[in-house]
C-alpha cells in the first residue's frame, strides 16, 4: 500500500507556439529555455503545455475510450506476449504478481514500418490499418515536444550546434503503451501500480487518458512527492540517467512511482529518447571543466540497461551511481 503524503509539486511550463527551428536569438525560445533547465535541474520533471500540438481527435483516437491503447492491451496475453526483445524493458511486461500493470513496447515509432511490423505482430491476420496510422502520427508529434525539450536543455549545458545534431543521429525512441487496472475500492485505498524508479533514457514524454497516477519525486530528493494533476492534453516530461551523465550530473534523475485508486483504468503513453544501444555515453565537453570534473565515467548505454535489470540491481534505488559515478553526485549544482 502507498502512503498518502504528498507535499512536493513541480512547475508547469507553456511552451504553445515555441518554433522548434527557433533558436538563442528568440527571446521567448531563451525564456521557455531557462524554465526547463531550472525545472530539471531542480526537480528532473515538468508538466509541459504545447497546445495544437496533438489534435483531440488523435488523442482520442490513441487514449480515449477504445481507442489505439485500449484495444492493444485488450488483446489476449497469448498475442501481446509476441512483443519481445533481445533487451530488456523492449517487449511485453505483464502477470507481475501484485502489480496490476501491463505494457507493450514500440521500438522505433517514427518510422512507420515499424508501427506495421509491431501491429502485424499483434493483429497478424488484419494488420490493424487504424492502429498503425494513429500510433504513428502520434508519436510524430510527441517527438516535436521531446526534441524541443532535449535541444534547450543541451544548449543550456554548453553543447554546439553541431554536437546537438550528432547526439540526434544517435537517439533511439521507443513508445511504451501500458494498462493500470482499476483497484476498484470505495474506500480511498491506493495501491501500487508500477514501483519506484528511474528511467534509464535521456528523456521521457507521458500522456494518459484522463486518470491520473504519477507520483513523482521532487527538490532533488528532499522535496517530497507531487502527484500532478494533469491537464487534458498536457505532458509530463522526465529526465532520465543519460541526460543527467550528458549534462555532468546538473539534471535530476527523478524517482517516480504509479499509485492507483478508485475504479477506472489508466491508459498511459510514453515516449522515451535514448542513446543507441552501442553509443558511448559521457557528459559534453562543454559541462566538463577545472572545476566541474565528469562526475560519471563513460559507457556503453547498451550494456548500462543490461545492467540495470539484473536481478540484484532491479530494486537498486541509484543504478547510475553503482554503475558509472567517479565521484559524489549528492551536491546541488
Amino acid at each position: 500500500m502507498a502512503n498518502n503524503n504528498m507535499q512536493g509539486s513541480i512547475p508547469r511550463i507553456d511552451l504553445t507556439g515555441i518554433d522548434p527551428a527557433a533558436g538563442p536569438s528568440d527571446t521567448r525560445w531563451t525564456t521557455v529555455r531557462a524554465a526547463v533547465m531550472d525545472a530539471l535541474l531542480e526537480h528532473g520533471c515538468f508538466e509541459a503545455v504545447m497546445d495544437g500540438l496533438i489534435a483531440p481527435e488523435l488523442s482520442a483516437a490513441v487514449l480515449g475510450p477504445g481507442g489505439a491503447v485500449e484495444s492493444l492491451l485488450a488483446l489476449p496475453v497469448s498475442a501481446k506476449a509476441r512483443n519481445t526483445s533481445k533487451m530488456p524493458y523492449r517487449g511485453y511486461v505483464g502477470s507481475i504478481p501484485g502489480l496490476a500493470y501491463e505494457s507493450l513496447a514500440i521500438v522505433g515509432p517514427l518510422s512507420p514500418d515499424a508501427v506495421r511490423a509491431f501491429a502485424d505482430l499483434m493483429w497478424p491476420d488484419t494488420g490493424n490499418k487504424s492502429f498503425c496510422e494513429s500510433m504513428h502520427a502520434y508519436a510524430q508529434k510527441v517527438a516535436v515536444l521531446e526534441a524541443v525539450v532535449r535541444r534547450m536543455v543541451l544548449e543550456s549545458a554548453g553543447a554546439t550546434a553541431e554536437y546537438i545534431e550528432e547526439q540526434a543521429k544517435a537517439t533511439s525512441f521507443k513508445l511504451r503503451l501500458t494498462e493500470y487496472a482499476a483497484p476498484g475500492m470505495g474506500d480511498g485505498k491506493r495501491v501500487v501500480g508500477l514501483p519506484a524508479h528511474r528511467d534509464t533514457s535521456f528523456l521521457a514524454v507521458l500522456t494518459q487518458n484522463d486518470v491520473d497516477g504519477v507520483e513523482v519525486e521532487c527538490g532533488r530528493g528532499e522535496g517530497g512527492w507531487a502527484r500532478p494533476a494533469l491537464s487534458p492534453g498536457s505532458f509530463l516530461i522526465f529526465a532520465g540517467d543519460t541526460f543527467k551523465v550528458l549534462t555532468n550530473g546538473r539534471v535530476f534523475n527523478p524517482l517516480h512511482r504509479v499509485v492507483m485508486s478508485g475504479d477506472k483504468t489508466r491508459y498511459s503513453s510514453i515516449l522515451f529518447s535514448s542513446p543507441k544501444d552501442d553509443v558511448i555515453v559521457r557528459a559534453i565537453e562543454e559541462a566538463v571543466d577545472a572545476e566541474h570534473p565528469a562526475v560519471y565515467r563513460p559507457f556503453e548505454y547498451g550494456e548500462y540497461v543490461v545492467f540495470c535489470y539484473k536481478p540484484e540491481m532491479v530494486q537498486h534505488p541509484k543504478k547510475l551511481e553503482a554503475f558509472a559515478a567517479v565521484q559524489s553526485t549528492d551536491r546541488v549544482i
